[in-house]
């Protein structure tokens, strides 16, 4: 590590924050930058090896605030694991997950993670666990089509999101988060695909993806949350299937199917919910 320099000062300065959005960009071709606008998740804490003036690898964690079970968990996050591929297979990789681990573990007794390449973290003690995603055939509904598609180009829209946010309940006691909105909001806003939609008279927003004869519903936003029947009547949805990428138990609703998913989520701690059927949410890259 001859000519690096750790650092951990940098998760929230102006040019860390510069240095870690071309680090992601650079390695996978996702632009972060949207997030100077939407918001910086503040419990960020990142762990990182610099040369000279450029951030070379990083491991962040953030703070996640969990329902398992009934009972709320204060846990970590892992995000923004790089290294630029000049300086690959020199350890820092392996010496930045000890740094970030051994700070977690002395504050919380899970981390959790999200990956598609899991044989790099089953080393450092983490696990796959394993969702499931929700659906039924639709009945007959009294539609109302009271809803506003949100975009976050518009800061009357973004200020709205971010009060919800403030005062959100969890969407399920089994297994849900009640996380910052950055992730959330960056995850929209790379993704055209994901719509936010506000149902005013439920004060609620839902991210929702809709196909050919589908309706999924990704994540729902609210003080209170509304039951399935309301959410797809204000959306005036007539289609064939309604499918719920959530852990359902506050929908007021029983699926007629579960399909099992690799969200790509692993744990290291205790999961109060593992071996049940429950989805932590997808708005998150």
């Amino acid at each position: 590590m001859n000519n690096l320099l750790f650092r951990s000062d940098y998760a929230h300065s102006t040019y860390g924050l510069k240095e870690l959005g071309k680090l992601i960009l650079d390695v996978f071709e996702i632009d972060i930058s949207s997030l100077d606008r939407l918001g910086h998740d503040p419990t960020v804490v990142a762990f990182g090896w610099w040369h000279d003036e450029c951030l070379v690898a990083n491991v962040s964690l953030y703070e996640r605030r969990l329902w398992l079970s009934g009972q709320q968990v204060v846990a970590f996050g892992v995000q923004s694991v790089a290294t630029r591929p000049e300086w690959r297979r020199k350890g820092l990789f392996s010496d930045l997950m000890r740094r970030a681990l051994d700070y977690a573990d002395k504050r919380s007794s899970l981390i959790i993670l999200a990956t598609g390449t899991p044989d790099l973290y089953r080393p450092f003690g983490f696990r796959q666990i394993k969702e499931m995603w929700f659906s039924s055939k639709l009945m007959r509904h009294n539609s109302v089509n009271r809803f506003r598609e949100l975009s976050l180009e518009t800061e009357g829209d973004i200020a709205l999101l971010k009060r919800i946010f403030s005062d959100r309940a969890p969407t399920s006691l089994l297994a849900s988060a009640c996380d910052h909105p950055a992730l959330f909001m960056l995850k929209a806003k790379l993704t055209p695909e994901i719509r936010l939609l506000y149902l005013p008279q439920l004060d609620a927003v839902v991210a929702v993806k809709q196909g050919h004869s589908s309706l999924a519903i990704l994540d729902i936003v609210a003080s209170t949350i509304p039951s399935l029947d309301d959410i797809v009547s204000a959306l005036d949805f007539d289609e064939q299937q309604v499918e719920v990428y959530l852990t359902p138990d506050r929908l007021s609703w029983q699926p007629d199917e579960t399909h099992l998913i690799d969200n790509g989520n692993m744990v290291r701690g205790q999961f109060a919910p593992e071996g049940q059927a429950f989805m932590l949410s997808d708005m998150r890259i």
